[in-house]
């Protein structure tokens, strides 16, 4: 069997000089248990991961204890998997940095390339990009302007992860607060989806589309419930704008979750996701893959539609 390594960020020793109170502690601890779930039921892999000493764990013999961090970027060690697995978040470009290093290197990593990340990781490039090569996006703007005018503002992370910080704002002079870490974008009434995708160097396959449950709490965004699995009457349009994406994006590979909003028959792409996001967490119980066993399966994978659906609730 092949070995893999995965080192998700927040459990596996990134934060080993902070306290582990970060708002993505309950979202990585769902992830990770539920990759580790599948790496057990996988016909092609062992595993190891990376674990803070300061938690404990179900899967004990597989974790590797992280005191400090010198194994997460030990060559020796990590050239003793066949693959390694990051699952880092965008904040601080932290996922960047680490492929990064790991493509320096020639680590044989299951993510999409340095550039992409970088690209996908930056709220204005990513908008700049999307808009050069006419692909419907949210507006993105560092300082306020004319276009933002009479419309509802939402202030955004620049490099964030999912809802960061999202904050919705009435009162213009609010963006008193602005700095160049955050962005402004206007404010769409439509629908929140997320859709799961694993993208091969050639091709690219919907896992599942979901349905995002997005509620403002003191006018801070939270994503209270994920559906997995729905269908929608705009499933066509959906695979051709992942096809588009696949096309401007040859670089991306491996798990990607992509935000969208639609309204109407529009379709605005939020943020690219290069990384295992949650709602990969509900796809081995709705259609049955084992989504470890895609990184080693030579057959074509069919684009699956079931009924089942998953709800991943208030994970905040």
């Amino acid at each position: 069997m092949k070995k893999i390594l995965i080192y998700e960020y927040i459990t596996g020793g990134g934060l080993l000089n902070e306290d582990l109170t970060s708002s993505l502690m309950n979202e990585a601890d769902m992830i990770t248990t539920s990759i580790y779930d599948m790496c057990h039921k996988s016909k092609y892999f062992e595993y190891n991961n990376f674990r803070d000493y300061r938690l404990s764990g179900s899967f004990e013999k597989e974790a590797i204890i992280i005191k400090n961090k010198d194994k997460i970027y030990d060559l020796k060690f990590l050239r003793g998997f066949d693959y390694v697995l990051p699952i880092l978040p965008e904040l601080n470009m932290s996922l960047y940095l680490y492929v990064k290093y790991l493509e320096k290197h020639k680590i044989n990593a299951i993510i999409s390339d340095s550039s992409t990340i970088e690209l996908c990781s930056d709220k204005l490039q990513f908008y700049k990009f999307c808009e050069k090569k006419s692909l419907l996006s949210i507006e993105t703007y560092k300082n306020y302007c004319g276009s933002l005018s009479g419309r509802l503002i939402l202030i955004k992370d620049r490099y964030g992860a999912g809802c960061s910080f999202i904050k919705i704002i009435t009162n213009i002079k609010s963006l008193n607060t602005i700095n160049n870490k955050m962005v402004l974008q206007p404010y769409i009434e439509g629908d929140d989806y997320s859709i799961s995708v694993y993208f091969t160097k050639h091709n690219f396959y919907i896992l599942t589309i979901n349905k995002q449950i997005i509620k403002f709490k003191n006018k801070i965004a939270r994503l209270s419930c994920i559906i997995v699995n729905v269908q929608h009457h705009l499933h066509l349009k959906i695979i051709s704008l992942m096809s588009r994406i696949k096309d401007v994006l040859p670089g991306l590979y491996g798990f990607v979750g992509i935000d969208i909003i639609i309204k109407g028959n529009d379709i605005f792409i939020v943020e690219i996701n290069p990384r295992l996001t949650t709602s990969f967490i509900g796809i081995y119980d709705t259609i049955g893959i084992n989504i470890i066993d895609l990184i080693a399966s030579r057959k074509p994978l069919k684009n699956i539609i079931s009924g089942k659906k998953i709800y991943i609730k208030n994970y905040e």
